[in-house]
């Protein structure tokens, strides 16, 4: 269930505060169960992050990590490096000098997987980034080649990694398998670059390998998006 909240304001802390009062209410609601899994997303998504009050980030049955990552150990481009770097306690995915992307992508792949493992009733909740291009996660769109999006995206592992269209191009992302488990969702989506994407996500035009956020219309978790853009509202 999607639900998109427009405030075109210049004032940036109205909205920060309205989608922090939101993840703060799912990630409470959540830590409820036997575990809870935050998985974070970097670029502005990291203020939304730091709305957060600091002891929630300490409670003994929440785990954060990165929502995906980027194939690289640049501080400037790594998300849980940028992330750490805010101050915020999410577990490093950094790859190493004799890692190859496969190889990464197959760590970061274990690393969720086990948690899945040692709490199959647990929540999972995001922080969840899209892009102006639509792209959602790490999950880039691939408009020309509707084979090959299915390809690297359409099977039932819950992380994969890939080269595609986003910079930079090599990617480990969580799958919309895995988005499917989902408990809840949050995300800012703001700049006016992304207006066009959020009208087409409001008339639910696209397909999933046109525009991948158009996933978030099919699953059945609380998400909710908050803008700076003069859209429509999606009420779920």
């Amino acid at each position: 269930m999607l639900k998109l909240t427009s405030l075109p304001t210049p004032d940036h802390s109205k909205l920060l505060a309205a989608a922090g009062r939101v993840l703060e209410r799912q990630i409470t609601s959540a830590l409820e169960s036997d575990g809870t899994l935050l998985l974070l997303s970097g670029g502005s998504n990291i203020a939304l992050a730091q709305q957060l009050p600091a002891e929630l980030f300490h409670h003994q049955r929440l785990t954060c990590l990165p929502l995906d990552e980027r194939f690289s150990a640049d501080p400037q481009l790594n998300n849980s490096l940028q992330l750490q770097a805010a101050g915020l306690p999410v577990a490093a995915t950094v790859p190493s000098d004799d890692e190859t992307l496969e190889m990464f992508a197959t760590r970061f792949r274990l690393l969720l997987d086990a948690w899945l493992r040692r709490h199959p009733a647990g929540q999972v909740v995001a922080i969840i980034g899209v892009g102006a291009d639509g792209h959602l996660a790490g999950i880039s769109p691939f408009p020309d080649q509707p084979q090959r999006f299915e390809r690297l995206f359409g099977g039932q592992q819950s992380v994969v990694g890939y080269e595609g269209n986003l910079q930079p191009a090599q990617r480990v992302t969580v799958t919309p398998h895995f988005l499917a488990r989902l408990t809840a969702g949050t995300g800012l989506v703001t700049g006016e670059n992304k207006l066009s994407m959020l009208e087409r996500l409001n008339q639910q035009s696209s397909s999933i390998h046109v525009m991948p956020a158009s996933l978030l219309h099919q699953l059945d978790a609380e998400v909710a998006l908050f803008t700076d853009q003069p859209v429509a509202d999606i009420v779920g």
